[in-house]
């Protein structure tokens, strides 16, 4: 007798950010669906903020471009004392950033910006 195998469901990932009353904010990554996704706000350590909303703002089929567009908006939220994000992401395959809208970095000190590109 042959089992049937279950079609599996292409996970979704999402990159969303958390809005707390007080202004401050949480960039933060997850497969969760449903209900699940409803209901979480984060994995962050901070306890004791209450959430105002979470919008999504990033959705990709792909784990690694999710997650490399959430370490994009980190890096760009780095230096506001509004976001409460600690920990960072940064291993990433550099193929998958073709996934990605097009950006651009540019260093206050021009000493670390990359000429000829």
């Amino acid at each position: 007798m042959k089992t049937k195998l279950q079609k599996q469901t292409k996970s979704v990932y999402n990159v969303y950010i958390t809005y707390y009353t007080d202004g401050s904010f949480y960039i933060g990554f997850t497969s969760k669906t449903g209900k699940a996704l409803e209901s979480y706000f984060g994995s962050n350590t901070i306890k004791d903020k209450l959430v105002n909303h979470k919008q999504i703002v990033f959705t990709s089929t792909s784990k690694a471009t999710a997650k490399l567009f959430e370490l994009l908006l980190q890096l760009s939220a780095m230096d506001s004392p509004k976001c409460v994000n600690d920990m960072l992401n940064v291993r990433v395959r550099a193929s998958h950033m073709r996934g990605l809208p097009k950006f651009g970095i540019t260093f206050e000190n021009n000493e670390f910006n990359i000429k000829d590109k």
